[in-house]
C-alpha cells in the first residue's frame, strides 16, 4: 500500500497501553494525536504529527493489512478523508479485537443495523510459460489499489504439486535454451492464499504480474520503466462471485510498453496464471433478527449436527464446523460444544480408537477450525522462530539412501535428529502461554473417558486433536497456518515433511517399521522422549496445572457469523427432499424467516404445512347438554323410548331415583346376615314404588305426564308394601329376566373365548416371529461388525497406504523431474554430439583439402638414382 504515510507497531504491554490509550481517547475525545513511524524504521519517534477524528468523517474505514504490503504481521488501518493510519498489534486476535473496538466508536449502533460484508478468498496457484531464468511476484489490486503481494519465485527451479506434475514436465524440458519470447516458457509455482475481509463495494478485481529487476535494488531506485508489469489478469467479478472456489487459468494480457522499454522481454501468447477465488457479498440483518436463530443454535447444537451430518459433503461438513464454531465462541459455548462432539466421537467409535480424529467428521472440522482460532498465539510462539529459521537454513536432511549421495547420509541423519530435537523442546517445554481454552477441553475429555474406564483413549483424544490436527499439520504446511507466507522450497518441504513425520510418531507413541526403513535410526530418538510427551499430555490436560496459560482475547462478529452460517445452511437444506426438510423442524422455518428479511432475491426452503401445526385445542362434542349430568330430570321421553316402554310410567327426578337404588349394579346386594331370603318375582306394572312420606309429599307436587303411570321399580328392589302380591307370579316368570341374561352372558363369554383363541394365536406367532427376528438380527449384528472391523482395518490400511502414497507421489514428482533433467540434458548432449561430428567431418575435409592444396603448390620432385 503504497499511500501510507504513518504508521505504529504496538506490540507487548507496551502496545497494549497505548492501543488502549488510543480506544479511550477514540470513545471520550474526538481527536487523537499519534506518534509516527517511517516504514522500513524500527524506531518509534514519540513526535505528534497529526489527529484522528472518528466522530466527523462518516467515510472512515477500518480494515486490517496484509502482512505482504508492510513486512509486519498483524497490521490494520484507518483511512479518512485526509489520510491514512496504520497502527500493529502483537497477534490477529488483538488485532480483530482493536478494529471492532474502533469501529464501534465510529459506529456504536453497528449491531442494530443493516450492512453489507464484501470479502474475497484467493489462491494465486502458479504462472506457466514464462520467460526463463527470473524471478517474478504479483500484485493484488481492487479498482487500483494494492491489497496484497505474492513473494518472489524464481521459475526452473521445480517445485511439487500434484495436479501440474505434467505442466511441470513439459516446462521444464522446454525452458531449455529457450529465449524469453518464444513460446514453451517455463512454469513456476506461488500456492499462496490471500483471505481480504471488510473491504469496500468492488468493481474490478486485477492481478499485475512483475519481473523481480535487482534483489540489490529497492522498488523506489528504479525508473518508472522497471516498475510497469509484464501483465496484468482481469478477473470478472461475476465469475467468481458466490460461496463456491471457482479455479481457472487466466490469460496474462501484455503490457503495453512504451519505447523506452524496448529492452524487455515479451511475454508468450500463452502465458496465464492459475487462480482459484471466490467473492462474497454478504448481507447483514441487525441482531434481534437472528435473534430466534441464535437460541437455536445455542441450545439444540447437538440435534441439529446429528440430523446434518448424515447429508453433508466433506467440504460442507468443513464451512460447517467452521460457521458453528465461530457462533459458538462468539455466544460462550464453543468449549462446550467441542465437548460433547468429543465424546460423541468416542461413543460412535468404541473401541476403534485408532481412528479417533482421522475421518473427515463434523468433530474434526470443528477441532481443528477451534484450534486455529484460540491457538494461532501458542502455534506462533511455538513454532514461528523454528520454521523460520528452517526456510533460511541450506542443511540437507534427507536420509532415503535413495534420493541423497551415500557420503552424505551420516550428516543429513544428524541434521534432521537435531531439527527434530529442537522442535520437541519448543513443543514440551511450552515456550508460550498454553491455551486455557484448549486445556479445559482436554480436561473435560480426560475426565470422561476415565469415568468410562477408557483413559488412554482420553490421551489418544488430545493426542490426536492437538498433534494430527493442529502442530504436524502447520510443520507440514506452514503457510497454511499463518506461520510464514511462501510456499516452501523442495529442500525445505522435504526436511517438513520428515520432522512431521517423526513429531506424529512421537505422539502416537509408536516406531518406525520396515516400510520406512530410512528412518529406522529415529526410533532411539523416538524411544528417549516419549516420558516428556507422556508429561506435556498430561500437563497439558490437567484442569488444575500451574503452566502458564492465555484466554482467546479476540472477537467475533456475531451477526455476520449468524449470517454466514445461515446462508450455508439454507444453500444446503433447500436442495434436499422434503422428508429429510421436515425431520429438520422446526429449523427450515427459522431460516425461512431470515430469507424473508434479505429479499425475494434470497433461497427459501420449502416446507409443508403441516409441519407448522399449532397446539391441539379442545373441541366439545355436539349436543353437549343431551348429556350433561345438569340436565333437568322433567324432559319428556320421545316417542321411541314410549314405544319401548311395557308401561306408561310416570317422570321422576334423578335425585329420587338415585334413592330408591341401594346400588347401580346389574345385581341386587347381598343380605344382612340372618336376612331370610327373599324370594325374587317379576314386578307387574300396575304396582307403585314405595316411598317414604316425604317423598310422598315431593310426588305430589312433582308434573307427571299426562295419561302416564309412574314406571315401576327395578326387579331387584323389594316392595314390602306389595310382597304379598308379588308372591303369587309363577317360578318362570321370576327367573325368565335372568335366564335371558345368563344366556347373553354366555354368548359372550363364547364370542371371548373365540377372540381370546386368536389373539393367542396371534401372540404366538409375533413371539416366533420375534424370536426369528432376534435371531437374525442377531447374524446381522455379527455381521456388520465383523464388516466395521474389516473397515477399520481398511480404513487404517487407506490412511497409510495415502500417507505413503503422498510420499511415494513427492518421491514420483522429484524422479519425474531429474528425469526431465536429464531428457533435456541427453537431448543437447546429442545436438553437441552432433555438432561435434559434423566439426569433426568439417575438420577432416580441411585436412583433404590442405593435403591436396599442399600437392599441388608444391609437387614432388622425381628421384634420380645415381647408379
Amino acid at each position: 500500500m503504497m499511500g501510507f504515510r504513518r504508521w505504529i507497531v504496538c506490540g507487548g504491554s507496551l502496545g497494549k497501553q497505548m492501543l488502549y490509550l488510543v480506544f479511550f481517547w477514540f470513545t471520550f475525545f474526538p481527536m487523537l494525536l499519534l506518534t509516527q513511524r517511517h516504514y522500513g524504521s524500527r524506531e518509534s519517534v514519540s513526535v505528534p504529527v497529526g489527529s484522528l477524528d472518528l466522530s466527523a468523517d462518516t467515510n472512515t474505514v477500518i480494515r486490517p493489512v496484509h502482512s505482504s504490503i508492510l513486512g509486519e504481521k498483524y497490521c490494520f488501518e484507518v483511512i479518512n478523508s485526509e489520510n491514512t493510519h496504520c497502527f500493529g498489534c502483537s497477534s490477529a486476535a488483538e488485532r480483530d479485537r482493536w478494529i471492532e473496538d474502533l469501529r464501534r466508536a465510529a459506529q456504536p449502533n453497528k449491531d442494530n443495523i443493516e450492512r453489507t460484508e464484501n470479502s474475497l478468498s484467493l489462491w494465486v496457484n502458479e504462472a506457466k510459460d514464462l520467460p526463463p531464468k527470473r524471478r517474478y511476484y504479483c500484485e493484488v489490486h481492487l479498482d487500483g489499489t494494492l491489497f496484497a503481494r505474492t513473494s518472489s519465485r524464481a521459475v526452473g527451479k521445480p517445485t511439487n504439486r500434484t495436479n501440474t506434475a505434467g505442466d511441470n514436465v513439459s516446462g521444464s524440458s522446454g525452458g531449455q535454451g529457450t529465449s524469453g519470447g518464444t513460446a514453451g516458457g517455463c512454469q513456476l509455482f506461488w500456492g499462496e492464499f490471500f483471505e481480504l475481509d471488510n473491504l469496500p463495494s468492488v468493481s474490478q478485481i486485477s492481478l499485475h504480474l512483475f519481473r523481480e529487476e535487482d534483489s540489490k535494488k529497492k522498488r523506489h531506485s528504479r525508473d518508472d520503466s522497471s516498475l510497469h508489469p509484464l501483465g496484468s489478469v482481469t478477473i470478472p467479478l461475476g465469475d467468481i462471485r458466490g460461496r463456491t472456489f471457482q479455479e481457472k487459468w487466466y490469460p496474462i494480457t501484455p503490457f503495453k510498453a512504451s519505447a523506452t522499454a524496448g529492452n524487455k522481454e515479451v511475454l508468450s501468447p500463452q502465458a496465464s496464471l492459475r487462480i482459484k477465488a471466490r467473492f462474497q457479498n454478504l448481507k447483514v440483518l441487525p441482531m434481534e433478527k437472528y435473534k430466534e436463530f441464535a437460541e437455536y443454535v445455542t441450545v439444540r447444537y447437538v440435534e441439529m449436527c446429528g440430523n446434518l451430518e448424515p447429508l453433508l459433503n466433506v467440504k460442507e461438513k468443513e464451512e460447517l464446523a467452521g460457521a458453528l464454531v465461530h457462533v459458538l465462541q462468539s455466544i460462550g459455548k464453543a468449549k462446550e460444544f467441542l465437548i460433547d462432539l468429543g465424546a460423541a466421537e468416542v461413543d460412535r467409535l468404541g473401541e476403534k480408537e485408532a481412528l479417533i480424529f482421522r475421518e473427515n467428521t463434523l468433530a474434526t472440522k470443528a477441532i481443528d477450525e477451534y484450534m486455529k482460532l484460540v491457538g494461532q498465539k501458542y502455534l506462533i510462539d511455538t513454532l514461528g522462530d523454528f520454521i523460520n529459521r528452517l526456510y533460511a537454513s541450506v542443511e540437507n536432511c534427507e536420509v532415503d539412501p535413495l534420493k541423497c549421495p551415500a557420503a552424505e547420509l551420516s550428516s543429513n541423519q544428524q541434521h534432521l535428529r537435531e531439527t527434530c530435537e529442537d522442535v520437541v523442546q519448543k513443543i514440551i517445554e511450552l515456550h508460550g502461554p498454553f491455551p486455557e481454552e484448549l486445556n479445559k477441553i482436554f480436561s473435560n475429555w480426560t475426565e470422561l473417558c476415565e469415568d468410562m474406564g477408557k483413559a488412554e483413549i482420553g490421551q489418544r483424544l488430545i493426542s490426536a486433536s492437538l498433534f494430527l490436527r493442529f502442530l504436524c499439520p502447520a510443520i507440514l504446511s506452514p503457510s497454511l497456518f499463518g506461520l510464514t507466507q511462501p510456499y516452501p522450497e523442495p529442500n525445505t518441504l522435504r526436511t517438513l515433511t520428515l520432522t512431521a513425520k517423526v513429531i506424529q510418531n512421537l505422539a502416537n507413541f509408536t516406531l518406525f517399521g520396515e516400510k520406512e526403513e530410512y528412518m529406522l535410526f529415529m526410533n532411539e530418538f523416538l524411544q528417549q522422549h516419549w516420558d516428556g510427551m507422556r508429561c506435556f499430555l498430561q500437563t497439558v490436560s490437567n484442569q488444575d496445572t500451574e503452566i502458564s496459560m492465555t484466554s482467546f482475547d479476540g472477537y467475533v462478529d456475531l451477526p455476520l457469523r449468524l449470517a454466514v452460517l445461515h446462508g450455508l445452511l439454507v444453500d444446503i437444506i433447500y436442495k434436499k427432499e422434503q422428508d429429510t426438510i421436515t425431520k429438520l423442524h422446526p429449523l427450515p422455518s427459522i431460516l425461512n424467516q431470515i430469507s424473508e428479511s434479505l429479499g425475494p432475491e434470497s433461497s427459501r426452503i420449502i416446507v409443508n404445512s403441516y409441519t407448522e401445526q399449532s397446539k391441539p385445542v379442545y373441541v366439545p362434542p355436539r349436543d353437549l347438554k343431551k348429556y350433561s349430568p345438569l340436565q333437568s330430570s322433567l324432559q319428556r321421553l320421545d316417542s321411541k323410548a314410549l314405544r319401548d316402554s311395557s308401561e306408561n310410567r310416570p317422570t321422576r327426578t334423578m335425585r329420587e331415583k338415585k334413592k330408591q337404588l341401594s346400588r347401580t349394579q346389574s345385581a341386587p346386594h347381598s343380605r344382612p346376615p340372618g336376612h331370610k331370603r327373599q324370594v325374587l318375582k317379576r314386578q307387574i306394572s300396575s304396582e307403585a314404588l314405595p316411598t317414604s312420606d316425604n317423598e310422598q309429599e315431593a310426588d305430589a307436587n312433582q308434573p307427571i305426564a299426562s295419561g302416564k303411570r309412574p314406571p315401576a321399580p327395578v326387579p331387584w328392589v323389594i316392595d314390602n308394601h306389595n310382597r304379598e302380591s308379588g308372591e303369587m307370579k309363577t317360578e318362570s316368570e321370576q327367573f325368565s329376566l335372568l335366564d335371558r341374561h345368563a344366556q347373553e352372558l354366555s354368548e359372550l363369554r363364547l364370542g371371548i373365548e373365540q377372540v381370546t383363541e386368536r389373539e393367542l394365536d396371534m401372540a404366538k406367532r409375533l413371539e416366533d416371529f420375534i424370536i426369528q427376528s432376534q435371531d437374525q438380527n442377531a447374524i446381522l449384528q455379527a455381521e456388520v461388525e465383523e464388516l466395521r472391523n474389516q473397515l477399520a482395518v481398511r480404513e487404517e490400511q487407506l490412511a497409510s497406504a495415502t500417507f505413503r502414497l503422498g510420499v511415494i507421489e513427492e518421491e514420483r514428482e522429484e524422479d519425474v523431474r531429474n528425469l526431465s533433467i536429464a531428457l533435456g540434458a541427453a537431448e543437447r548432449m546429442n545436438v553437441l554430439e552432433e555438432q561435434f561430428i559434423g566439426m569433426m567431418t568439417d575438420l577432416q575435409k580441411l585436412k583433404d583439402a590442405y593435403s591436396t592444396q599442399n600437392k599441388i603448390q608444391h609437387p614432388e620432385k622425381p628421384h634420380i638414382n645415381s647408379n
